[in-house]
């Protein structure tokens, strides 16, 4: 690495620097272009005199955080006996948009940042260093960002995270506020006072104060009937559907159970669990899914009560990356077991809620090979949405050998 950073520079012969983002307390942090999978990326360079031992340790930790509400470590490297981390792009911060917050903007940032907490508290991981700076803002919701990385107190603990997030939220918004959701100046204040044992708690109390949707009694009176008389038709399309699944119109399960052709390259995957998850589901074995060796698995947790994950989520998944945008047309899903139900989605960001990503087909009690031809759509990112498990064992699961995208015929 050249002791001078500048534009075009490249860094573990494979990130080219765009532009530096600025100073922090533990480096320099340079907008970058990661080459290999053409994305841009954040890349921080550590200031070598730091204890490398310690800095390596660090970065680890950050990288086996995989939350939404968590900026991903993707890499890490040594140029030139200068360590560098490699993270997920967010432009935003606390820092560079217009304070202070709305309060309806308020209560959901302080909601992202309390789920991204009590998702690191869980896993024994402090933050210890809270601002303005490291709190990133995403289209999808706020994003906390240098977990492990930065210069914490020494001493630092999970009580510390709670009360940087009430003054964090001080000083970022204007409370009180008559226009903001009841009470939550008294959950902020709360958190800066240490009122709060865990993260768990303030999210809760965070969660609670979202107002409820109302409806208006016309138009509950018009979905009743609505709802009616799609019941009837959904009567009548299941009796004609096969036994291998139902389809939508857009879709067809090709007989034989396989698809001719090679599948696209797939970048990397990713687990999917949106609240009210943890935020990870078999994190630690995505990868088999897209190994091309159907003797390995991606497999869900185990849920012991019912099919529909004990009542608790309408569904978990799997992010294919793709690279860049596709045009993707067929797939094939390989499982251990036939009788999953499955959604297979696409959007161009990663982050968005489930609810926004487009929808290519869906099967339901699929059987274990699972060939699909679709209206083509073109994304980066493509979404295995499972919706309801099968039996296995003692309880319920889906277990994935395979998970192949195909360009679209012809």
């Amino acid at each position: 690495m050249p002791n001078r950073l500048a534009r075009g520079v490249r860094v573990g012969n494979r990130y080219r620097l765009e532009r530096e983002l600025g100073p922090g307390t533990a480096g320099v942090t340079w907008e970058a272009v990661d080459e290999r999978l053409d994305r841009p990326v954040a890349l921080r360079i550590f200031d070598p005199s730091l204890d490398r031992k310690t800095i390596v340790q660090r970065a680890g930790i950050a990288a086996s955080l995989t939350h939404p509400r968590v900026v991903r470590v993707f890499d890490t490297g040594e140029d030139a006996g200068r360590f560098f981390t490699v993270s997920e792009l967010v432009s935003e911060s606390l820092q560079t948009v217009r304070l202070p917050l709305g309060p309806d903007t308020t209560l959901q940032t302080a909601t992202d940042i309390a789920e991204a907490l009590h998702y690191a508290h869980e896993r024994g991981v402090v933050h210890g260093n809270l601002n303005e700076g490291n709190i990133l803002i995403s289209e999808g919701g706020a994003k906390v960002g240098d977990f492990a990385l930065s210069r914490p107190s020494e001493h630092a603990d999970r009580d510390d995270d709670l009360r940087s997030l009430g003054a964090l939220m001080r000083r970022v918004a204007r409370l009180p506020d008559p226009s903001a959701p009841p009470g939550l100046d008294a959950v902020v204040e709360g958190l800066a006072g240490g009122a709060y044992a865990t993260a768990a708690d303030a999210l809760r109390d965070l969660r609670a104060l979202r107002p409820a949707p109302v409806e208006p009694r016309r138009e509950r009176s018009r979905r009743g009937w609505l709802a009616i008389v799609v019941a009837i038709l959904l009567g009548l399309i299941a009796y004609g559907v096969m036994q291998l699944g139902e389809q939508s119109p857009r879709q067809e399960l090709l007989p034989g159970g396989r698809i001719e052709g090679t599948p696209l390259a797939v970048a990397s995957a990713d687990d999917l669990d949106p609240p009210p998850g943890d935020g990870t589901e078999g994190a630690g074995t995505v990868g088999n899914a897209i190994d091309s060796d159907a003797s390995t698995f991606w497999s869900t947790e185990t849920y012991s009560a019912s099919a529909d994950f004990n009542g608790a989520k309408e569904g978990v998944g799997l992010i294919l990356d793709l690279g860049k945008v596709t045009e993707v047309g067929r797939a094939r899903v390989l499982w251990v077991a036939q009788g999953c139900s499955f959604e297979l989605r696409y959007s161009d960001s990663p982050t968005a809620p489930v609810g926004e990503w487009g929808e290519s087909a869906a099967v339901t009690n699929s059987p274990i090979s699972a060939p699909l031809r679709f209206e083509a759509n073109e994304a980066r990112y493509w979404l295995l949405w499972i919706t309801k498990l099968t039996a296995s064992g003692s309880g319920y699961q889906c277990r994935v050998k395979e998970a192949e995208l195909f360009a679209p015929e012809g």
